[in-house]
């Protein structure tokens, strides 16, 4: 029964990642300019392909917290565009 418990722990951490990478992706694409989209797009894979190997729990721990701080930065941005950002240019990747 010892072996379990780590095991559910590694699980519900998982869970708790993929939820938090969902979210970050999900807040990118309420972004209307491109390059903003790409980049929190970008941020997000990168972060989470550089802290994949992670196996201390408190250093999950601290990058999980970090990366919730930065999907409330993306959150406020985003929110920021959607009032603001219509009033700028289209990028050339946006352009038909």
């Amino acid at each position: 029964a010892r072996c379990a418990r780590p095991r559910r722990r590694m699980a519900s951490t998982r869970a708790a990642a993929l939820a938090l990478y969902r979210s970050l992706l999900r807040t990118g694409r309420e972004f209307t300019d491109y390059n903003v989209r790409e980049y929190v797009k970008r941020r997000a894979r990168e972060g989470f392909i550089a802290n994949r190997a992670l196996s201390a729990s408190d250093a999950i721990e601290r990058c999980m917290a970090d990366g919730a701080a930065q999907l409330e930065v993306a959150r406020r941005q985003a929110a920021v565009y959607a009032l603001y950002g219509k009033f700028s240019r289209p990028s050339a990747m946006e352009v038909t």
